[in-house]
């Protein structure tokens, strides 16, 4: 399942260290269908935008909800074509490696509502809606601040987009168990790009919020969705940011 509740700040959504099951019923109430090829999605959008996706497929006369997802919908828009799986997968989830139409580019994502598509292959042209969940951010005053604060290392080419992970995990001057922990975190993504835009959004849900930073980078802008309790110094407009996250793109543009 693809939920971020330290990302959105709906912690709350947590009781007795499972999801709490009577929101979640209620939010799926009020959710709009969505058919899918081998079953069909239940979307509920909060005030400030959050998907909450439930994946469902029948069970001879019941319906059975086979995962959750969450995304933030917006205005960033990329343009791809898939390259290959990535990963096991999951029920009406899909996660690829995909590339610009250039080629110049390659990132991994969960593609949201994946199954809607009558087939995804590498003829695919996609136009996605994305966003990232952040797994970790170093935030910086600009490009020189990370420059500096980092002299031992190589540093991210500028708006650059790396599944460093999944690189490492094929990587076959490795030993087996160090490609086999990459692997465990392999569509995790790395990014380093300035900040553009960075917004407060209300979920109206209770008093539970998140933030969405706007940043550029290669493939076009990008909303990276956090909790200003993953910063250790404050993300504002003009800022520069380094991050390992998950990318999650919607197959349905509105």
């Amino acid at each position: 399942m693809a939920v971020y509740l330290a990302n959105t700040g709906l912690e709350t959504l947590m009781k007795d260290d499972s999801l709490d099951e009577s929101v979640l019923m209620q939010w799926f109430k009020e959710s709009q269908r969505i058919p899918a090829v081998q079953g069909s999605y239940y979307s509920k959008l909060l005030k400030s935008g959050l998907e909450i996706v439930f994946r469902t497929v029948k069970q001879g006369e019941d319906l059975q909800i086979a995962g959750l997802d969450m995304h933030m919908s917006g205005r960033c828009i990329w343009q791809a074509k898939p390259l290959s799986r990535v990963g096991v997968g999951e029920t009406l989830l899909v996660t690829l490696l995909m590339t610009n139409p250039d080629e110049t580019s390659a990132f991994i994502a969960d593609l949201i509502h994946a199954a809607t598509l009558e087939k995804i292959d590498e003829d695919s042209s996609l136009s996605l809606q994305v966003c990232a969940f952040p797994q970790s951010m170093d935030v910086y005053d600009d490009r020189p601040s990370y420059e500096k604060a980092n002299p031992e290392i190589a540093h991210l080419d500028d708006k650059k987009l790396l599944p460093f992970n999944y690189i490492m995990a094929r990587d076959e001057s490795l030993s087996q168990q160090k490609r086999d922990i990459y692997a465990k975190g392999e569509k995790l993504m790395v990014l380093a790009a300035p900040v553009l835009q960075v917004e407060s959004r209300d979920h109206g849900f209770f008093d539970s919020s998140c933030m969405v930073a706007t940043v550029a980078t290669e493939m076009g802008h990008l909303d990276l969705v956090f909790s200003e309790k993953q910063l250790s110094k404050p993300l504002v407009k003009g800022s520069y940011v380094v991050a390992s996250c998950v990318i999650s793109a919607d197959v349905i543009v509105q």
